[in-house]
């Protein structure tokens, strides 16, 4: 499960507010669904869904009180105890025996202390929602999530206003980044895109922590990506690849200049075995290379039994190609 809260402004958020020219930014992220996830509702809170004629995507929602935290202080607002300050004295209404009778009563009001409260009113921020292809055929949907509170890096208060944003994001689309206030949606499609790391092989434990990277992985996910690393590393590779793309994590091997191979460790289910033009496919979105326009450039193995066997295959019939052009 997703992390719903964030403590603090993440050091990769900061670093990105500090790279962008800007003065004013906004909270945002690009995050693609497969068509099952939304049918199953895992954006309704988002008022998004999907039927036989569309995609249903909002302009923009208040998001419901009982996502969690910020989002209920988004809509009702909240109360501050000013520990800060001195108590003061309040008084507490109670009934009490009438000295000498044992039937009547009176009120009396009773003191006491307390902490002063400061209300803070609800911001009532929306999130803006774009998708730019809405077409019920599609198997995955590129969905823009942007809160609409347009952030001052130079105001005295942009860290809390900051820090409130990506809490109200991240716990609707379990996921949150920053952009300039006026990027475009393609500005946003490029988050999702590769940036390769080439390194050559060295040590195994040093290597997958590198896949890793910060995350904690499960003893399952280590010994999951330690038979993909040993099976790769059996391809006899030049080099290793390491990837992100947004807040996920990839890796792989170049075999020879015009092929490579690699795949999502968190979304593992398939291999991709890249050949001609592959620098360029593999900074292309996962939404552009499943829509058909380069399926001769690159294959897909789905991780089910026999997948090993396929790879080595197509990764011998592209050796022996190579060959035969040299030749």
């Amino acid at each position: 499960m997703p992390k719903k809260n964030l403590r603090k402004v993440p050091a990769n958020i900061m670093k990105k507010v500090h790279n962008i020219q800007n003065r004013y930014i906004v909270v945002g992220i690009l995050k693609t669904f497969d068509r099952d996830s939304i049918l199953e509702g895992h954006l309704s809170h988002l008022e998004i869904t999907l039927d036989e004629t569309s995609l249903i995507v909002p302009n923009e929602v208040i998001p419901k009180a009982t996502q969690g935290k910020y989002s209920d202080r988004n809509i009702n607002g909240y109360e501050i105890i000013r520990k800060d300050l001195p108590k003061e004295t309040h008084y507490r209404t109670m009934e009490v025996p009438s000295w000498g009778s044992y039937y009547s009563t009176h009120e009396v009001d009773m003191p006491y202390k307390k902490y002063p409260r400061e209300y803070v009113s609800p911001r009532l921020s929306t999130i803006k929602v774009e998708c730019q292809n809405t077409s019920p055929a599609l198997e995955k949907y590129a969905i823009k999530f942007e809160v609409s509170e347009v952030l001052d890096k130079e105001h005295p208060t942009f860290e809390e206003n900051l820090f409130i944003s990506l809490n109200l994001l991240q716990e609707n689309v379990y996921a949150c980044s920053v952009f300039a206030s006026d990027s475009s949606f393609e500005d946003y499609l490029r988050t999702v895109q590769l940036a390769w790391e080439f390194l050559p092989p060295g040590n195994r434990e040093d290597d997958i922590r590198r896949v890793f990277g910060r995350s904690t992985p499960t003893p399952e996910q280590v010994t999951e990506i330690e038979a993909r690393y040993d099976f790769i590393l059996s391809l006899n590779p030049r080099e290793l690849l390491y990837g992100t793309s947004g807040f996920q994590r990839y890796f792989g091997a170049l075999l020879e200049d015009n092929l490579v191979v690699f795949e999502n460790i968190k979304y593992g289910n398939a291999l991709y075995i890249m050949h001609d033009d592959w620098e360029h496919l593999s900074t292309l979105s996962r939404l552009d290379l499943m829509s058909g326009r380069y399926g001769e450039n690159f294959e897909r193995v789905i991780h089910s039994i026999g997948w090993e066997q396929k790879v080595k295959e197509i990764i011998q019939r592209h050796r022996s190609s190579l060959l035969q052009e040299i030749l």
